[in-house]
């Protein structure tokens, strides 16, 4: 689960349990080298603002020291500190309590004392693990790339597991687990000896959701760049590449200015293409090296065409891309790509 699903996920807990309503109100700003920003929550009624940093626990194991210190070290001045995870227990909710940390979980854990709102909620445990496990197991690396060759190609859902393997690349042995959980999770339902769709909408929501642990896995890098239009006169096939993110989003929607890009490139391509664009690893925020390109093997096989755009991503990509940020204007956009092709 990503940063954003926690931090939603344990607003709605706080809210079931006590009321409260919070609020994702903005995001911090952002360091010189890096365009990632934390979460600011505000609460009805209370002035306080709170900045959210995020713990990753999914596999329940409990908070880890690092994970306090950080929350201390980059709290910023003027900002309650709020620490998210999916779930804390009953010994670190103490440790977080001591250190004045406010938290929130997934399972509705809760220590706020901020003026005028003071909750402590402790106790919940996470539902039955081996369920927890079973669905977590269908959005490892290899089920999120069936996935997606799935949800990508609509005719693929009953075709032979060498097929789908060669899509989705993975090997054919690990098709079936996949196509048996999707079934067991309620997402396939088999019929006459076929497979149709059941939920295809919520696959597609909880894939984007999990979009940012697979990118993880398969970035090379992040650089910077003196040209803010480089994407424009790229000679793709040279790198085997596609452009994704933000720039998918100019073609999918005039008028917008990309701030950032991604180019997903193919075996080897990696030194030729820093090269060639003469990429620095480092910004110079009062230079010439600005603008931000994440570079990204390609982990995809083949994926039907939006027939509109065949330097792009699949429009699901370039969607949960943009879904991956805290930025209204790029969320907008990612909706608009959502109505247009998935």
């Amino acid at each position: 689960m990503n940063d954003r699903a926690i931090t939603i996920k344990a607003l709605k807990q706080l809210q079931n349990q006590t009321g409260l309503v919070g609020q994702v109100n903005g995001y911090a700003p952002a360091s010189a080298d890096c365009d990632n920003a934390e979460a600011l929550i505000v609460f009805d009624n209370c002035s306080a603002k709170l900045l959210a940093q995020v713990c990753d626990s999914s596999s329940y194991k409990g908070v880890s020291k690092p994970g306090i210190n950080d929350v201390l070290v980059e709290a910023a001045s003027g900002f309650e500190k709020l620490l998210i995870c999916d779930y804390v227990s009953q010994e670190d909710g103490a440790r977080l309590r001591d250190a004045k940390l406010n938290y929130l979980d997934n399972v509705g854990n809760a220590y706020l004392d901020i003026t005028p709102i003071y909750v402590l909620i402790q106790g919940n445990k996470p539902k039955d693990d081996f369920a927890f496990d079973r669905a977590a197991k269908l959005y490892t690396e290899t089920g999120l790339k069936v996935i997606l060759a799935l949800l990508a190609n609509r005719d693929l859902l009953n075709a032979s597991y060498r097929r789908i393997a060669d899509h989705a690349n993975v090997s054919m042995g690990t098709i079936g687990w996949v196509l048996r959980e999707l079934k067991g999770q309620g997402f396939v339902l088999a019929k006459n000896g076929r497979s149709e769709w059941l939920d295809r909408d919520r696959l597609i929501k909880k894939w984007v959701e999990e979009y940012p642990t697979l990118k993880e896995k398969y970035l090379h890098g992040i650089y910077y760049v003196k040209d803010q239009n480089w994407w424009q006169s790229i000679e793709l096939e040279k790198y085997q590449a596609v452009l994704g993110g933000e720039i998918a989003a100019v073609e999918y929607s005039s008028g917008f200015a990309p701030r950032s890009g991604e180019i997903f490139i193919g075996k080897h391509k990696q030194n030729r293409l820093i090269q060639d664009l003469r990429l620095r690893e480092m910004a110079q925020p009062k230079g010439d090296y600005r603008t931000r390109v994440e570079v990204m093997a390609k982990f995809w096989g083949h994926t039907q065409k939006s027939n509109l755009f065949d330097n792009l991503t699949h429009p699901l990509i370039s969607y949960a891309s943009l879904m991956d940020s805290w930025d209204p204007e790029r969320r907008g956009l990612a909706e608009k790509v959502a109505k247009q092709f998935l």
